[in-house]
């Protein structure tokens, strides 16, 4: 029985873990890597049911440096949000001037995950991220 409930529980497991720390050739706590145009929709797998992706490349979301240590968050509503980055346990977070933090794991130059941070107890929502993938041009 206990072989059952552990390997039951390891296969769940297995299919919630995303990545926490991010590639070592994209540098976190730095406005650059975020750069550009993204695509935002959820992370693929097996077992998961992805729907449509919550912003395309038609009309995305943009980051772009405001200095050396924050980015500029635009909606493709038009809504900004500023940002300050700081580099922390191989991921970057993203401290806005109130309200809940974000946590951004690179897994390549054109994709990352990002993590909400609860801010009553601090603790990463690890098992709902979101996925940005850079669009083309």
């Amino acid at each position: 029985m206990a072989v059952l409930v552990w390997g039951l529980l390891g296969a769940g497991g297995a299919l919630a873990e995303f990545p926490r720390e991010g590639v070592p050739e994209v540098p976190n706590g730095v406005p650059a890597p975020f750069v550009g145009a993204w695509q935002i929709g959820f992370p693929e797998g097996e077992g998961m049911i992805n729907g449509e992706p919550i912003v395309v490349c038609g009309d995305p979301v943009r980051l772009r440096a405001d200095g050396d240590t924050h980015i500029i968050y635009a909606s493709p509503t038009g809504q900004e949000t500023r940002f300050e980055l700081m580099a922390f346990s191989g991921r970057t977070s993203w401290l806005p001037e109130g309200g809940e933090s974000t946590l951004a794991v690179f897994t390549g130059p054109d994709s990352f995950f990002t993590y909400t941070v609860d801010l009553m107890t601090g603790r990463a929502r690890w098992d709902d991220p979101r996925v940005f993938t850079r669009c083309p041009g």
